[in-house]
């Protein structure tokens, strides 16, 4: 029976991934990853923002069917129902682990679900409240295994300089980015590989197959790394997207207020390139801290019969239209996922496939790879069937969907590979021909040139709202043909 070990990272732009074709960030050990299986440049989240995405991951379901479609902390949701099948409910068999970051549900915890491991509430971001003069605050409210950790390992709490917040005076509550002075294994990447490597040997010694969910706190902001990555990358190597000078045309202009109040849209270049570099060094601590990993996994015999996979909750816009983070915006750089996926019992190896996938695809995926009947509860479907003989029934398109983050903002979208369709329910819509304008910066949704478009994409976006039990299908219904 083959181990399972699920990868997440949290916030990642695929395109700034060495591994997915960038020219300056180093990721040599994904890029080695990616040799011994397959990387997958349609795969998407169905929300991007960090719970709805990790309870979608956990429960196998979209969004609106699991109920989480705000950020726990941003609106009253309930927790994922533990009669229902999960990704972990049917691994019988199997070790069943969790390391670092949950941000799923409420109140319940992996431990309360039948993982061990940590057991972070919330976003429990290990460093607020640790590091010295750390002013982010979204630490665990109830343990903090880093804490004891670094205790254990003899390091000293790290201290954070060199912090920059954007230019909003209003807003000085989370770094985008500051060096940690600190050795590198010290780090949060570090302290998640150690634990892992930890709870792996248990399993070893108990001679059962394990299923590892391990889950990192970036390249997130706060981008606060250590030497040499802090230095690693420099501003001038830093080109920024085309849609940086000509941002946000034709969109809500809600769009614009996310980014003033992030104090990044009047923010100089400069300020721009540096916090890029940082995230890019984010990367690449993230990178080597897999490369610890994975040569753990061969020296004990474990690589070359584990299915891995590494991918993300959702991406960063990082400069693209002049926005950062994520949130009530459906571009494509924070929809786009990474998932690169080894499978040991796969003959395809060092090769790239564009079959649309969702994140939640992950979950039946498992269910399968362990020997079990998938549940029809999950919405995602397996790919195991493409991963090992290249059968599969590619999708005609991706549905998202947001209620929003900072406020109230029921977005969905219908990503085709030719077109992508935003429905913003109480604003102007987006259409983007994706073949001519991969950066999204001409919206033509309300050009009559692409009408018969713009239909044909509104009509299959209802008929998957329908199919998923999506509730603003409803609303779609009523106005579809004043669109």
């Amino acid at each position: 029976m083959n181990n399972i070990a699920l990868i997440l990272m949290d916030q990642v732009r695929t395109d700034m991934l060495g591994t997915y074709g960038h020219e300056v960030v180093k990721t040599p050990n994904l890029d080695r990853l990616a040799k011994d299986g397959v990387t997958f440049t349609n795969a998407y989240t169905p929300a991007a923002v960090c719970g709805p995405a990790r309870t979608s991951l956990f429960t196998g379901q979209m969004p609106t069917n699991h109920g989480l479609v705000r950020n726990v902390e941003k609106a009253a949701v309930s927790d994922p129902k533990k009669e229902n099948p999960n990704i972990i409910s049917n691994l019988d068999e199997y070790k069943k682990l969790y390391i670092g970051k949950w941000h799923v549900g409420g109140k319940l915890l992996p431990k309360d679900f039948g993982f061990e491991g940590h057991n972070f509430d919330g976003y429990g971001y290990p460093g607020s409240g640790v590091y010295k003069n750390m002013v982010f605050d979204q630490g665990p409210k109830l343990e903090d295994r880093y804490v004891k950790w670094l205790e254990e390992k003899g390091f000293e709490i790290p201290e954070v300089t060199e912090a920059y917040f954007g230019e909003n005076p209003h807003l000085r509550v989370q770094e985008l980015s500051g060096k940690l002075n600190c050795p590198k294994e010290a780090t949060l990447p570090y302290f998640v590989v150690e634990e892992a490597k930890k709870q792996i040997l248990e399993a070893k010694k108990e001679n059962k197959p394990f299923f590892i969910w391990m889950n990192f706190w970036g390249p997130h902001t706060p981008c606060v790394i250590p030497e040499p990555y802090y230095s690693m990358y420099s501003k001038d190597e830093v080109i920024l997207d085309e849609s940086f000078n000509n941002p946000l045309k034709d969109r809500p202009l809600y769009h614009k207020y996310i980014s003033q109040m992030w104090g990044v849209w009047d923010a100089p270049e400069e300020k721009w390139k540096e916090v890029i570099s940082k995230f890019w060094g984010y990367i690449t601590l993230i990178d080597d801290a897999l490369g610890d990993f994975f040569e753990f996994l061969k020296e004990e015999g474990l690589y070359s019969n584990s299915f891995i996979a590494v991918t993300a909750d959702h991406g960063d816009a990082m400069g693209a239209h002049r926005l950062i983070e994520k949130g009530e915006f459906m571009l494509d750089k924070i929809y786009n996922i990474p998932m690169i996926v080894k499978d040991p019992n796969s003959l395809r190896k060092n090769e790239k496939d564009d079959s649309l996938i969702y994140l939640h695809d992950l979950t039946p995926t498992c269910c399968e790879i362990a020997g079990k009947e998938i549940p029809e509860f999950f919405d995602g479907k397996s790919f195991l069937s493409l991963m090992e003989n290249g059968n599969y029934e590619e999708r005609r398109g991706i549905l998202a969907q947001l209620a929003g983050h900072f406020v109230s903002f029921e977005q969905r979208m219908w990503r085709r590979k030719d077109y992508k369709l935003i429905f913003n329910s109480t604003d102007k819509c987006e259409l983007y021909d994706l073949k001519n304008d991969p950066q999204e910066m001409n919206n033509i949704f309300y050009d009559l040139k692409y009408k018969e478009i713009k239909k044909e994409m509104l009509e299959e976006l209802y008929g998957e709202m329908i199919r998923l039990k999506d509730p603003l299908a409803n609303w779609l219904y009523r106005i579809i043909n004043y669109l």
